[in-house]
């Protein structure tokens, strides 16, 4: 009898390879469609609108004194190639549901939010 083994990614093991790395800058423009938004929390878009990718939500971490701005980095993230170095500029920081601050259904406490971004 031959086990089989249900392959889980989660969200550290495709951030894994990034740290001190640098990000590439990228831009959605799509010119056949003027409005676009993010939508946290969430993996797809409203009925309507067109998934130009979804991946997980991120931010500074928690202790950093700056203003927080959440971006939706792709589930499949690329980095500057030959940037690994620590100098400890923007870091992301996957964002977690955490009950009291969100009810805790349909989130798990603990669990790294996804996000998608969309346009129409």
């Amino acid at each position: 009898m031959a086990l089989r083994m249900k392959s889980v990614v989660t969200a550290e093991y495709l951030l894994r390879g990034l740290h001190n790395h640098e990000a590439p800058c990228a831009v959605c423009y799509v010119k056949s469609r003027g409005s676009m938004l993010m939508m946290p929390a969430r993996n797809d878009c409203p009925s309507g609108w067109a998934e130009e990718y979804h991946g997980y939500l991120m931010t500074e971490h928690y202790a950093h004194k700056h203003s927080r701005v959440f971006i939706c980095v792709d589930k499949d993230p690329e980095y500057v190639p030959d940037s690994h170095a620590v100098k400890n500029g923007a870091l992301l920081y996957p964002v977690e549901g955490r009950c009291g601050s969100l009810p805790c259904l349909p989130y798990v406490d603990g669990r790294k939010l996804t996000c998608a971004v969309c346009t129409k």
